[in-house]
């Protein structure tokens, strides 16, 4: 079966981030709190770095 999926490569690091301690916030759009900063994913990249409220 042929893979479907889109960004392997940000799928795996995210994966490696959340067994890191950072935590899902929303998931439309996939926001990651990562030691009080927010991250977003858009456009298949992480992006941003805002305080966490």
């Amino acid at each position: 079966m042929k893979e479907q999926r889109k960004y392997l490569a940000l799928r795996a690091h995210v994966e490696t981030l959340l067994r890191d301690g950072a935590q899902i916030v929303n998931r439309s759009p996939f926001t990651l709190r990562i030691q009080g900063h927010l991250f977003r994913v858009q456009h298949g990249m992480l992006i941003g770095n805002s305080a966490a409220a």
